[in-house]
């Protein structure tokens, strides 16, 4: 499976090192690739094209949240589909548009609680992480 990861804006330092740090723990298990757009009236349109062609969950507080053991059966379920790039976009300080949201294949959450966009973006790489790992049988994942 291949991931391709954007933000809205550049994270900080921190968040950029465990992000690197991630990335290079996922690229054991599967594809990955980090992007970021500058923040702004044209950012709609350029996530749009950066993702055309790819499987788009949109990571929005509106979006449904799921356990991890279901993270694995989506990611399963959409490779058996011939979804084999998933996109997921993180958006900026104001989220999504309902316009956008619309144009995504999926609206995912990470959980009830509001986090900030740096935080958002190591937790689902993590999430990425712990996923690949476990569906390639390495034991990071535990139940």
């Amino acid at each position: 499976m291949k991931h391709r990861v954007i933000t809205v804006g550049r994270p900080a330092g921190w968040a950029r090192s465990a992000a690197e740090e991630y990335v290079k723990r996922i690229g054991g298990f599967a594809e990955v690739e980090l992007h970021h757009v500058k923040e702004g009236v044209k950012q709609g349109k350029e996530l749009l094209e950066k993702t055309e062609g790819w499987h788009r969950v949109a990571l929005d507080e509106r979006g449904r949240a799921a356990e991890t053991a279901e993270w694995k059966k989506e990611f399963e379920k959409w490779e058996r589909g011939g979804k084999t790039k998933t996109a997921w976009i993180l958006g900026g300080a104001d989220g999504h548009g309902a316009g956008f949201r619309d144009q995504c294949g999926e609206v995912w959450s990470l959980g009830p609680q509001t986090l900030s966009h740096d935080l958002a973006l190591v937790v689902l790489l993590e999430q990425i992480y712990r996923v690949e790992s476990w569906r390639a049988g390495h034991p990071y994942h535990r139940e």
